[in-house]
């Protein structure tokens, strides 16, 4: 941490979720240390090597084809809801082809579903543990813990 700003003293017993006041100077606090992109560039980094982003890419992909999605927003709805591991009925169906009354050559059918093999987009762990670390060192440069046993 650079010298112009004092530590954040942060309550050892702070409740959850953060109050709002302390969100907004930790979230300064790390902008002002450069801290956020380095967050960024540990979780994009780790994703990107964990293949992540290539599935995410290929499960939007399905959901488009198969009709389990209609909009862009309805995509990113489920993907959001598979990358945290809270499924909807389809997740574990991935279908890839021909859905919702409509063939490759725009025939309406009522074939079914093609069942292609499922896309898992559950957030990497180890990912989220990288990412933690690094949080958890930036958070030290800015962050004193204030211990209420100390004071006694």
């Amino acid at each position: 941490m650079n010298d112009t700003h004092e530590r954040i003293v942060v309550p050892s017993h702070t409740p959850k979720p953060l109050p709002y006041h302390l969100q907004t100077e930790l979230t300064t606090a790390l902008l002002s240390e450069s801290a956020i992109p380095l967050i960024q560039s540990a979780l994009s980094d780790g994703c990107r090597d964990a293949g992540w982003m290539d599935a995410v890419r290929e499960r939007a992909k399905q959901l488009i084809r198969s009709g389990d999605a209609t909009t862009w927003q309805e995509a990113v709805d489920k993907l959001a809801k598979e990358a945290r591991g809270v499924a909807d009925d389809q997740s574990t169906v991935s279908s890839g082809g021909l859905r919702r009354g409509h063939s490759d050559n725009g025939i309406r059918t009522t074939q079914g579903p093609i069942v292609n093999k499922p896309v898992n987009i559950k957030y990497p762990v180890h990912v989220m543990k990288q990412g933690t670390q690094v949080v958890r060192n930036a958070l030290e440069n800015i962050v004193e813990i204030e211990n209420p046993d100390a004071r006694r």
